[in-house]
Protein backbone atom coordinates (compact mmCIF):
# COMPACT_ATOMS: atom_id res chain seq x y z
CA UNK A 1 0.00 0.00 0.00
CA UNK A 2 1.66 3.21 -0.92
CA UNK A 3 1.57 6.46 0.65
CA UNK A 4 4.62 8.41 -0.49
CA UNK A 5 4.73 11.34 -3.19
CA UNK A 6 5.81 9.03 -5.34
CA UNK A 7 4.12 6.23 -6.48
CA UNK A 8 4.98 3.24 -7.72
CA UNK A 9 2.84 1.09 -9.23
CA UNK A 10 2.58 -2.74 -9.01
CA UNK A 11 1.71 -3.76 -11.97
CA UNK A 12 2.77 -1.84 -15.53
CA UNK A 13 1.52 -2.85 -19.25
CA UNK A 14 3.27 -0.20 -21.45
CA UNK A 15 1.21 -1.26 -24.36
CA UNK A 16 -2.21 -2.72 -23.72
CA UNK A 17 -3.19 -3.36 -27.27
CA UNK A 18 -0.70 -6.07 -27.32
CA UNK A 19 -0.97 -6.97 -23.48
CA UNK A 20 -5.24 -7.54 -23.40
CA UNK A 21 -4.87 -11.37 -22.51
CA UNK A 22 -2.09 -11.12 -19.61
CA UNK A 23 -4.25 -8.24 -18.30
CA UNK A 24 -7.25 -9.95 -18.11
CA UNK A 25 -5.87 -12.83 -16.67
CA UNK A 26 -3.26 -11.82 -14.10
CA UNK A 27 -6.05 -9.83 -12.94
CA UNK A 28 -8.70 -12.45 -12.45
CA UNK A 29 -10.28 -12.00 -8.92
CA UNK A 30 -8.55 -8.88 -7.95
CA UNK A 31 -9.78 -6.53 -6.36
CA UNK A 32 -7.81 -3.00 -6.63
CA UNK A 33 -7.10 0.66 -8.35
CA UNK A 34 -5.87 0.94 -11.73
CA UNK A 35 -4.77 3.67 -13.52
CA UNK A 36 -4.66 4.80 -17.59
CA UNK A 37 -1.90 6.95 -18.82
CA UNK A 38 -2.26 8.40 -22.11
CA UNK A 39 1.06 8.67 -23.52
CA UNK A 40 0.66 11.65 -25.94
CA UNK A 41 -1.04 14.18 -23.46
CA UNK A 42 0.09 12.79 -20.23
CA UNK A 43 -3.56 13.15 -19.25
CA UNK A 44 -4.58 10.31 -16.70
CA UNK A 45 -7.86 8.36 -15.35
CA UNK A 46 -7.94 6.67 -12.31
CA UNK A 47 -10.49 3.82 -11.52
CA UNK A 48 -11.37 1.12 -8.99
CA UNK A 49 -13.27 -2.17 -9.33
CA UNK A 50 -13.56 -5.10 -6.77
CA UNK A 51 -13.41 -7.69 -9.77
CA UNK A 52 -10.75 -5.78 -12.06
CA UNK A 53 -10.54 -8.53 -14.22
CA UNK A 54 -14.50 -7.67 -15.68
CA UNK A 55 -13.52 -4.06 -15.86
CA UNK A 56 -11.08 -4.82 -18.17
CA UNK A 57 -13.10 -7.18 -20.10
CA UNK A 58 -15.76 -4.35 -21.03
CA UNK A 59 -12.41 -1.71 -21.64
CA UNK A 60 -11.39 -4.34 -24.27
CA UNK A 61 -15.01 -4.96 -25.75
CA UNK A 62 -15.09 -2.23 -28.78
CA UNK A 63 -19.13 -2.52 -28.42
CA UNK A 64 -18.73 -1.35 -24.63
CA UNK A 65 -16.99 1.58 -24.95
CA UNK A 66 -18.46 2.72 -28.30
CA UNK A 67 -21.99 2.73 -27.34
CA UNK A 68 -22.89 6.82 -27.13
CA UNK A 69 -25.12 5.79 -23.58
CA UNK A 70 -21.73 5.80 -22.02
CA UNK A 71 -20.35 9.19 -22.59
CA UNK A 72 -17.14 8.84 -20.58
CA UNK A 73 -13.65 10.86 -21.36
CA UNK A 74 -11.53 7.69 -20.95
CA UNK A 75 -13.57 5.63 -23.56
CA UNK A 76 -13.67 8.95 -26.07
CA UNK A 77 -9.58 8.85 -25.51
CA UNK A 78 -9.15 5.27 -26.19
CA UNK A 79 -11.12 5.13 -28.98
CA UNK A 80 -9.13 8.57 -30.21
CA UNK A 81 -5.51 7.33 -29.49
CA UNK A 82 -6.17 3.46 -29.74
CA UNK A 83 -5.20 0.90 -26.78
CA UNK A 84 -1.37 1.27 -27.65
CA UNK A 85 -1.43 5.13 -27.06
CA UNK A 86 -1.96 4.09 -23.25
CA UNK A 87 -0.16 2.81 -20.68
CA UNK A 88 -2.41 1.01 -17.86
CA UNK A 89 -0.69 0.65 -14.18
CA UNK A 90 -2.41 -1.72 -11.42
CA UNK A 91 -1.41 1.23 -9.01
CA UNK A 92 -2.87 -1.12 -5.65
CA UNK A 93 -4.43 -4.47 -4.76
CA UNK A 94 -6.35 -4.12 -1.54
CA UNK A 95 -9.54 -5.27 0.03
CA UNK A 96 -13.16 -4.40 -1.24
CA UNK A 97 -13.85 -2.89 2.00
CA UNK A 98 -10.81 -0.18 1.99
CA UNK A 99 -11.43 0.04 -2.04
CA UNK A 100 -13.04 3.47 -1.85
CA UNK A 101 -10.66 4.92 0.65
CA UNK A 102 -7.30 3.95 -1.34
CA UNK A 103 -8.74 5.27 -4.84
CA UNK A 104 -9.73 8.44 -2.91
CA UNK A 105 -5.99 8.83 -2.22
CA UNK A 106 -4.80 8.26 -5.63
CA UNK A 107 -7.27 10.72 -6.86
CA UNK A 108 -6.07 13.60 -4.22
CA UNK A 109 -2.34 12.47 -5.18
CA UNK A 110 -2.46 12.19 -8.62
CA UNK A 111 -5.24 14.45 -9.80
CA UNK A 112 -6.34 12.09 -12.77
CA UNK A 113 -7.66 14.35 -16.10
CA UNK A 114 -9.71 12.13 -17.36
CA UNK A 115 -12.23 12.37 -14.39
CA UNK A 116 -14.80 14.10 -14.38
CA UNK A 117 -15.75 14.15 -10.32
CA UNK A 118 -12.85 13.27 -7.93
CA UNK A 119 -15.13 11.63 -5.41
CA UNK A 120 -14.51 8.11 -4.86
CA UNK A 121 -17.62 6.15 -5.27
CA UNK A 122 -19.79 8.44 -6.75
CA UNK A 123 -20.02 6.54 -10.22
CA UNK A 124 -20.92 3.12 -8.14
CA UNK A 125 -24.14 1.83 -9.33
CA UNK A 126 -25.88 4.26 -12.22
CA UNK A 127 -28.13 6.29 -10.33
CA UNK A 128 -26.70 9.50 -9.04
CA UNK A 129 -28.47 11.40 -5.99
CA UNK A 130 -28.81 14.92 -6.43
CA UNK A 131 -26.37 16.15 -4.34
CA UNK A 132 -24.07 13.92 -6.42
CA UNK A 133 -25.65 15.47 -9.84
CA UNK A 134 -25.05 18.79 -8.22
CA UNK A 135 -21.15 17.66 -7.64
CA UNK A 136 -20.61 16.59 -11.32
CA UNK A 137 -22.66 19.49 -12.78
CA UNK A 138 -20.37 21.78 -10.96
CA UNK A 139 -17.19 19.89 -11.73
CA UNK A 140 -18.04 20.50 -15.15
CA UNK A 141 -18.96 24.36 -14.84
CA UNK A 142 -15.03 24.44 -13.74
CA UNK A 143 -13.43 22.32 -16.10
CA UNK A 144 -11.70 23.61 -18.86
CA UNK A 145 -12.00 21.91 -21.98
CA UNK A 146 -9.47 22.08 -24.42
CA UNK A 147 -10.18 22.65 -28.04
CA UNK A 148 -9.17 19.15 -28.84
CA UNK A 149 -11.89 18.28 -26.05
CA UNK A 150 -14.23 20.39 -28.18
CA UNK A 151 -13.32 18.96 -31.77
CA UNK A 152 -14.40 15.65 -30.33
CA UNK A 153 -17.44 17.17 -29.00
CA UNK A 154 -18.62 18.61 -32.26
CA UNK A 155 -18.08 15.67 -33.81
CA UNK A 156 -20.49 13.78 -31.71
CA UNK A 157 -23.13 16.48 -32.22
CA UNK A 158 -22.95 16.52 -36.19
CA UNK A 159 -23.04 12.61 -36.02
CA UNK A 160 -19.34 12.54 -37.47
CA UNK A 161 -17.45 9.31 -36.77
CA UNK A 162 -14.22 8.48 -34.96
CA UNK A 163 -11.16 7.38 -37.93
CA UNK A 164 -12.75 4.10 -39.11
CA UNK A 165 -9.99 2.69 -39.73
CA UNK A 166 -8.51 2.60 -35.80
CA UNK A 167 -11.95 1.77 -35.05
CA UNK A 168 -11.88 -1.05 -37.13
CA UNK A 169 -8.71 -2.11 -36.10
CA UNK A 170 -9.77 -1.96 -32.64
CA UNK A 171 -12.41 -3.88 -33.65
CA UNK A 172 -10.41 -7.06 -35.34
CA UNK A 173 -7.77 -6.55 -32.27
CA UNK A 174 -10.36 -7.88 -29.51
CA UNK A 175 -9.89 -11.11 -28.13
CA UNK A 176 -12.67 -11.92 -27.31
CA UNK A 177 -14.22 -11.42 -31.07
CA UNK A 178 -15.37 -15.24 -31.93
CA UNK A 179 -14.95 -15.51 -35.98
CA UNK A 180 -18.54 -17.37 -37.02
CA UNK A 181 -18.73 -19.85 -40.23
CA UNK A 182 -22.48 -19.21 -41.44
CA UNK A 183 -23.61 -21.87 -43.78
CA UNK A 184 -27.13 -21.94 -45.86
CA UNK A 185 -28.75 -25.39 -45.31
CA UNK A 186 -30.19 -24.74 -49.22
CA UNK A 187 -27.83 -23.63 -51.17
CA UNK A 188 -24.60 -25.08 -49.26
CA UNK A 189 -23.27 -21.69 -49.17
CA UNK A 190 -20.76 -20.89 -46.40
CA UNK A 191 -19.45 -17.36 -45.53
CA UNK A 192 -17.18 -16.28 -43.08
CA UNK A 193 -18.06 -13.75 -40.44
CA UNK A 194 -15.60 -11.69 -38.02
CA UNK A 195 -17.44 -11.43 -34.95
CA UNK A 196 -21.26 -12.86 -33.69
CA UNK A 197 -22.68 -9.38 -34.01
CA UNK A 198 -21.76 -9.73 -38.08
CA UNK A 199 -23.32 -12.96 -38.41
CA UNK A 200 -26.40 -11.66 -36.76
CA UNK A 201 -26.96 -8.44 -39.04
CA UNK A 202 -26.66 -10.94 -42.16
CA UNK A 203 -29.19 -13.29 -41.21
CA UNK A 204 -31.34 -10.68 -39.51
CA UNK A 205 -30.93 -11.24 -35.89
CA UNK A 206 -28.85 -10.31 -32.87
CA UNK A 207 -25.71 -11.32 -32.21
CA UNK A 208 -27.17 -13.26 -28.75
CA UNK A 209 -29.29 -15.12 -30.45
CA UNK A 210 -26.42 -16.41 -33.04
CA UNK A 211 -24.47 -17.44 -29.40
CA UNK A 212 -27.64 -19.34 -28.58
CA UNK A 213 -27.94 -21.19 -31.69
CA UNK A 214 -23.90 -21.47 -32.03
CA UNK A 215 -23.64 -23.00 -28.76
CA UNK A 216 -26.99 -25.38 -28.59
CA UNK A 217 -26.41 -26.29 -31.90
CA UNK A 218 -29.88 -25.17 -33.56
CA UNK A 219 -30.45 -24.02 -37.05
CA UNK A 220 -32.02 -20.30 -37.88
CA UNK A 221 -34.72 -20.95 -40.71
CA UNK A 222 -31.93 -21.93 -43.05
CA UNK A 223 -28.47 -20.99 -41.13
CA UNK A 224 -26.39 -23.09 -39.21
CA UNK A 225 -23.49 -21.34 -37.23
CA UNK A 226 -20.16 -23.16 -35.75
CA UNK A 227 -17.26 -21.82 -34.64
CA UNK A 228 -13.95 -20.85 -37.45
CA UNK A 229 -12.13 -24.25 -37.11
CA UNK A 230 -15.14 -26.43 -35.50
CA UNK A 231 -17.23 -28.25 -37.84
CA UNK A 232 -21.13 -27.65 -37.43
CA UNK A 233 -22.62 -29.89 -34.69
CA UNK A 234 -19.41 -29.56 -32.60
CA UNK A 235 -18.53 -27.91 -29.39
CA UNK A 236 -15.38 -26.56 -27.95
CA UNK A 237 -15.16 -29.34 -25.81
CA UNK A 238 -15.67 -31.71 -28.94
CA UNK A 239 -12.78 -30.13 -30.90
CA UNK A 240 -10.17 -30.59 -27.60
CA UNK A 241 -10.89 -34.07 -27.69
CA UNK A 242 -10.33 -34.43 -31.41
CA UNK A 243 -6.81 -32.82 -31.14
CA UNK A 244 -6.07 -34.72 -27.89
CA UNK A 245 -6.78 -37.90 -29.89
CA UNK A 246 -4.88 -37.23 -33.16
CA UNK A 247 -1.95 -36.47 -31.04
CA UNK A 248 -1.79 -39.13 -27.90
CA UNK A 249 0.56 -41.86 -28.83
CA UNK A 250 -0.18 -45.53 -27.24
CA UNK A 251 -3.95 -44.64 -26.26
CA UNK A 252 -5.53 -45.09 -29.80
CA UNK A 253 -8.57 -42.97 -30.89
CA UNK A 254 -10.57 -42.09 -27.64
CA UNK A 255 -13.46 -43.29 -29.21
CA UNK A 256 -12.15 -46.85 -28.60
CA UNK A 257 -10.75 -46.02 -25.30
CA UNK A 258 -12.35 -48.94 -22.48
CA UNK A 259 -13.57 -47.27 -19.62
CA UNK A 260 -15.42 -48.26 -16.11
CA UNK A 261 -18.58 -46.67 -14.19
CA UNK A 262 -19.01 -47.09 -11.22
CA UNK A 263 -22.23 -45.92 -9.21
CA UNK A 264 -21.28 -44.03 -5.98
CA UNK A 265 -24.26 -44.92 -4.59
CA UNK A 266 -24.73 -48.80 -5.27
CA UNK A 267 -20.98 -49.62 -6.07
CA UNK A 268 -22.71 -51.21 -9.20
CA UNK A 269 -19.63 -51.46 -11.84
CA UNK A 270 -20.29 -51.10 -15.78
CA UNK A 271 -18.23 -52.01 -18.24
CA UNK A 272 -18.09 -49.75 -21.85
CA UNK A 273 -15.55 -50.86 -24.79
CA UNK A 274 -15.68 -46.71 -25.89
CA UNK A 275 -15.85 -43.71 -24.57
CA UNK A 276 -18.56 -43.45 -27.50
CA UNK A 277 -20.93 -45.73 -25.63
CA UNK A 278 -20.43 -44.77 -21.91
CA UNK A 279 -21.45 -41.07 -23.11
CA UNK A 280 -24.79 -42.46 -24.65
CA UNK A 281 -25.66 -44.15 -21.16
CA UNK A 282 -25.08 -41.38 -19.51
CA UNK A 283 -26.52 -39.23 -22.08
CA UNK A 284 -23.99 -36.99 -22.26
CA UNK A 285 -21.50 -35.94 -25.35
CA UNK A 286 -18.34 -37.39 -25.72
CA UNK A 287 -16.26 -34.54 -25.30
CA UNK A 288 -18.07 -33.58 -22.24
CA UNK A 289 -17.19 -37.20 -21.00
CA UNK A 290 -13.64 -37.45 -21.91
CA UNK A 291 -12.98 -34.38 -19.81
CA UNK A 292 -14.22 -35.37 -16.65
CA UNK A 293 -12.16 -38.38 -17.38
CA UNK A 294 -8.53 -37.08 -18.00
CA UNK A 295 -10.18 -34.93 -14.56
CA UNK A 296 -10.43 -38.71 -13.07
CA UNK A 297 -6.94 -38.98 -13.56
CA UNK A 298 -5.31 -36.40 -12.39
CA UNK A 299 -6.98 -35.50 -9.30
CA UNK A 300 -8.89 -39.05 -8.43
CA UNK A 301 -11.77 -37.85 -7.30
CA UNK A 302 -13.98 -36.31 -9.92
CA UNK A 303 -17.35 -38.04 -10.78
CA UNK A 304 -20.29 -37.39 -13.27
CA UNK A 305 -24.26 -37.60 -12.90
CA UNK A 306 -23.49 -40.03 -9.58
CA UNK A 307 -20.62 -42.55 -11.41
CA UNK A 308 -16.61 -42.27 -10.84
CA UNK A 309 -15.02 -42.76 -14.37
CA UNK A 310 -11.80 -45.48 -14.71
CA UNK A 311 -9.69 -46.23 -17.69
CA UNK A 312 -9.76 -50.05 -18.47
CA UNK A 313 -6.44 -50.94 -20.29
CA UNK A 314 -7.24 -52.32 -23.94
CA UNK A 315 -6.35 -55.83 -22.39
CA UNK A 316 -8.58 -55.72 -19.59
CA UNK A 317 -11.20 -54.52 -21.86
CA UNK A 318 -10.60 -57.70 -24.03
CA UNK A 319 -10.60 -60.20 -21.45
CA UNK A 320 -13.78 -59.05 -20.30
CA UNK A 321 -15.34 -59.16 -23.46
CA UNK A 322 -14.52 -63.16 -23.80
CA UNK A 323 -15.38 -63.87 -20.78
CA UNK A 324 -18.84 -61.80 -20.62
CA UNK A 325 -21.06 -64.17 -22.92
CA UNK A 326 -24.63 -63.45 -22.95
CA UNK A 327 -28.15 -64.86 -23.43
CA UNK A 328 -30.51 -63.12 -25.25
CA UNK A 329 -34.49 -64.68 -24.82
CA UNK A 330 -36.75 -63.74 -27.40
CA UNK A 331 -40.04 -64.20 -25.54
CA UNK A 332 -42.18 -63.86 -28.57
CA UNK A 333 -40.63 -66.82 -30.23
CA UNK A 334 -38.76 -68.54 -27.28
CA UNK A 335 -36.05 -68.49 -29.08
CA UNK A 336 -32.07 -68.54 -27.06
CA UNK A 337 -29.32 -67.04 -28.59
CA UNK A 338 -25.74 -66.45 -27.22
CA UNK A 339 -23.94 -63.98 -28.29
CA UNK A 340 -19.81 -63.60 -27.43
CA UNK A 341 -20.15 -59.86 -25.69
CA UNK A 342 -23.00 -57.52 -25.25
CA UNK A 343 -21.15 -55.44 -27.93
CA UNK A 344 -22.19 -58.17 -30.49
CA UNK A 345 -25.29 -58.69 -28.92
CA UNK A 346 -26.41 -55.05 -29.47
CA UNK A 347 -25.01 -55.01 -33.12
CA UNK A 348 -27.37 -57.76 -33.91
CA UNK A 349 -30.58 -56.51 -32.40
CA UNK A 350 -29.50 -52.97 -33.27
CA UNK A 351 -29.26 -51.86 -29.28
CA UNK A 352 -26.75 -49.55 -28.21
CA UNK A 353 -24.40 -51.81 -25.91
CA UNK A 354 -25.23 -49.11 -23.05
CA UNK A 355 -28.63 -49.85 -22.94
CA UNK A 356 -27.95 -53.52 -23.01
CA UNK A 357 -25.51 -52.88 -19.65
CA UNK A 358 -27.62 -50.65 -17.93
CA UNK A 359 -31.03 -53.42 -18.02
CA UNK A 360 -27.94 -55.88 -16.74
CA UNK A 361 -26.55 -53.82 -13.88
CA UNK A 362 -29.91 -52.77 -12.81
CA UNK A 363 -30.95 -56.69 -12.31
CA UNK A 364 -34.03 -56.07 -14.47
CA UNK A 365 -37.13 -58.91 -14.99
CA UNK A 366 -39.01 -57.45 -17.32
CA UNK A 367 -38.40 -57.41 -20.84
CA UNK A 368 -36.45 -55.21 -22.51
CA UNK A 369 -38.25 -53.25 -24.91
CA UNK A 370 -41.28 -56.20 -24.06
CA UNK A 371 -39.31 -58.70 -26.42
CA UNK A 372 -35.93 -59.70 -24.79
CA UNK A 373 -34.80 -61.24 -21.51
CA UNK A 374 -30.80 -60.59 -21.08
CA UNK A 375 -28.33 -62.62 -18.64
CA UNK A 376 -24.57 -63.07 -18.38
CA UNK A 377 -23.46 -66.37 -18.83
Amino acid sequence: MSTSSKLVPIRTYLNPDKEKESIINENKGRTGIYRWVCLETGKSYIGSSVNLNLRFKQYFNYNHISNPKRNMRIYKALLKYGYAGFRLEILEYCSPQGLIKREQFYFDSLNPEYNILKVAGSFLGYRHSEATKKLISIALKDTKVSESTRELKREALLGKSFDKTRIEKMRLSNTFRKPVIVTNTETGEVLEFASLTDAGKYVGISRISVAKYLLNNLTYNKYTFSEKGIAPGSSLVDKEVSDKSKSSKGEGKISHQAILLTNQATGDKIEFSSISDAAIYLSVSKGRLWYFFNKTVKTGNETLKGYTISKLSSIQNQVNKTRKKIEVIDIETNEVTTYSSISLAGEALGVSQASISLYISRKRSSPFKKKYIFKLV
